[in-house]
């Protein structure tokens, strides 16, 4: 029921970055507390996403090993390659969906379990919901994930809308909820309430944004209702210390007020390439960048500053901050975005 998204989802943190060894580590100690499904990577965003991957997978450490891309062939092709499960995302705009069925029909002939995001839901009317689920569906998904992608769900609507596809689709749902107005765990429960088949969380609710769904609280409510999830509280909270010492290591202790929902300065920090390609649906404006950030993230940030690069140039300094992030595991500064620059022109 419970999938852990802290491999992947919690890369995203605002200040967080893994090194290989830090995130191999990290699976290893979500199995030993009973964690059997899991979103461990993002492969086509680097090679050490891609290796990372393919260690878990090839390690059995959990049942169900899932990476994420985009709709797109080059990207499924990259999770094929790990030996996961697929797992992809439409386009935040709501366009060119021909190509996104074609690529989700490609990614079923790969014989894989094969699950598909449909983002930010809150935002689309039932009729979109319903329309968008049965594409996902005819074009051979085995899950559709509906996820609150903005954070601004609330209970009863959640409910509803899992309601409403379960009473319909002969399909898995999965909920993913965001934490931005404080509702994350609420959205989620209710989310299974309704019938959802999975639950994504993360070990401290870490995520893009102030994160997603708590897997330590979530997991313990469940078990007020006599549901077992498989996880071992116990060997959980180790798996907390050790996100504890990290935060501390690598952003310190304000992470945990800039962390808050609603007033808290993370909400307004994207990581994600693909969340700060649109800017217009994720507000705020502010970056943290690692292994997961895109082109239009560093061109932003160069254009700022007063730098504009020619295109040709902008992927080798993408890819060196990219590995820089990985190597040191830190996020990389604006000021030493700027001297790789300079170092390419």
């Amino acid at each position: 029921m419970i999938t852990d998204d802290t491999l992947r989802e919690g890369l995203q943190t605002p200040g967080l970055s893994y090194t290989v060894d830090e995130k191999l580590r990290l699976a290893r100690l979500l199995s030993e507390a009973g964690i059997k499904r899991a979103l461990v990577a993002y492969p086509s965003a680097h090679s050490s996403e891609f290796y990372t991957a393919k260690k878990i997978v090839e390690s059995g450490l959990f049942s169900e090993t899932f990476t994420l891309g985009r709709t797109v062939p080059s990207d499924i092709d990259a999770i094929f390659e790990t030996g996961s499960n697929i797992s992809l995302h439409f386009p935040f705009r709501l366009e060119k969906l021909d190509q996104v069925s074609d690529a989700i029909r490609y990614a079923s002939r790969k014989g894989r379990i094969l699950e598909v995001a449909v983002v930010d839901v809150i935002h689309h009317s039932d009729k979109e919901i319903m329309d968008l689920t049965r594409m996902v569906v005819e074009a051979g998904a085995n899950v559709v994930q509906l996820p609150d992608t903005t954070g601004s769900g609330n209970p009863a609507r959640i409910r509803s809308i899992i309601r409403k596809v379960k009473s319909s689709f002969d399909v898995d749902v999965e909920v993913h909820c965001h934490n931005d107005l404080g509702g994350s765990v609420a959205n989620t429960l209710a989310g299974y309430e309704a019938g959802a088949d999975h639950i994504d969380t993360t070990v401290l609710g870490l995520g893009e944004r102030n994160g997603i769904a708590d897997l330590a609280s979530v997991a313990s409510l469940l078990k007020t209702e006599g549901i077992d999830t498989g996880i071992n509280i116990d060997k959980i909270k180790g798996v907390y210390d050790y996100m504890i010492n990290l935060i501390l290591e690598k952003i310190g202790k304000d992470f945990f007020i800039d962390n808050r929902p609603v007033f808290g300065k993370n909400t307004g920090i994207n990581t994600a390439g693909t969340h700060a390609a649109y800017s217009d649906v994720f507000l705020g404006g502010g970056v943290s960048v690692n292994v997961y950030t895109g082109k239009a993230m560093i061109r932003d940030i160069l254009r700022t500053s007063g730098k504009d690069l020619p295109d040709e140039k902008l992927p080798m300094i993408v890819e060196e901050v990219k590995n820089e992030s990985v190597e040191t595991g830190r996020v990389v500064t604006v000021d030493r975005i700027l001297k790789i620059a300079e170092e390419f022109l």
